[in-house]
């Protein structure tokens, strides 16, 4: 969902740079500011200049973010900055000139990609299909320094989330999203919002389903399993985005936002801070102050449920439970910073 975001505000920052863009270059000709209306030659050099301007705009700020992508990379290796930078630099030619069936294409060619890959994960052991997939710590020793391997991992990883995750698909979406009123408007489209609300659920919890139930029932997984809930994550996010914005509804007239709305705006404004601020504060909880009081960082999930931290050979782990709840307490502290400097009209420091 994240991903359709991310394409949605892609396109909604190249309409408006477009729109504004246009009217500059057309009030840049000679006459035009004695009441000289533009012929439609004229109007439409400006609006192809102000689509190259609007190009322009979104590989310069792809490029940035694959900076602050590297910058965050040498502490988390799993950053998702970079990638996003990098689909907006390789794809801003696209996205500016609308050339949306090459997007869905490419997109298309990629889900393919990733169902298939993910289709021979389930025929190669557990263990390594969950250090491909990210989930499980690769266990290869090396005498490299931290941040060097983490360097390494950001650079690989910067091209397999292109490659083999859903972001070009999803941000697709979300851009064609960005040029309907389905989102801005959904008054006018609550029928088609409601039913995709539902249907992406449903789909999603559905292909989900076989493999949840072998967490909590002696059953065995089905070698599709994992590539089909991945695919249809993609379905589920469409539906958790219809949702949201019914919940959120249209802009006011008078512009206010109160309740979750206010909290949920504060926090998508700045979500580059959001982001980044987690990573401190998990980097804080677990590993400085750990370090620092006993020696040692801590490690996620060895101990189960637990709500306490045990020694488990020369590793510390805290349960599964508590790691939930650090999460949780993580995600509420984002929020009031964010919430904090929207009152303060600040745009945050990332």
């Amino acid at each position: 969902m994240f991903a359709m975001l991310f394409g949605f505000g892609l396109m909604t920052m190249i309409n408006r740079r477009i729109a504004s863009g246009t009217q500059s270059y057309l009030q840049s000709l000679p006459g035009v500011d004695a009441g000289r209306e533009p012929t439609p030659q004229e109007e439409s050099w400006a609006r192809e200049q102000a689509t190259v301007d609007a190009r322009h705009l979104v590989r310069r700020r792809g490029a940035w973010m694959i900076l602050f992508g590297f910058v965050h990379g040498i502490f988390f290796s799993g950053d998702i900055i970079g990638a996003y930078g990098l689909a907006a630099v390789i794809f801003a030619g696209w996205f500016a000139h609308k050339r949306y069936v090459r997007l869905y294409v490419v997109g298309a060619i990629i889900a393919l990609t990733v169902f298939s890959l993910f289709l021979v994960m389930s025929f190669v052991s557990p263990e390594t299909a969950a250090v491909w997939s990210g989930q499980q710590e690769n266990p290869t020793v090396t005498m490299l320094p931290w941040f060097v391997v983490n360097i390494a991992n950001w650079f690989f990883f910067l091209f397999v989330q292109i490659l083999v995750t859903l972001i070009v698909p999803a941000a697709a979406i979300g851009a064609r999203l960005a040029d309907t009123g389905i989102i801005t408007q959904p008054d006018r489209h609550r029928r088609l919002l409601i039913s995709t609300g539902i249907g992406g659920l449903a789909l999603g919890a559905f292909a989900a389903l076989h493999s949840a139930l072998t967490n909590v029932l002696p059953i065995s997984q089905w070698p599709w399993d994992f590539a089909v809930k991945e695919l249809f994550g993609i379905v589920g996010a469409c539906g958790w985005l219809a949702l949201l914005a019914l919940y959120a509804g249209g802009p006011r007239e008078d512009g206010r936002l109160t309740g979750l709305r206010r909290l949920a705006s504060a926090v998508g404004r700045r979500s580059m801070t959001a982001y980044l601020s987690q990573t401190i504060l998990f980097g804080t909880i677990f590993v400085i102050v750990p370090v620092l009081v006993m020696g040692q960082r801590l490690w996620v999930g060895q101990a189960g449920g637990a709500l306490i931290v045990l020694a488990v050979g020369q590793r510390l782990w805290v349960g599964q439970a508590a790691a939930a709840l650090i999460a949780l307490a993580v995600w509420l502290v984002t929020v009031g910073l964010c919430t904090v400097l929207e009152r303060g009209g600040h745009a945050g420091p990332f």
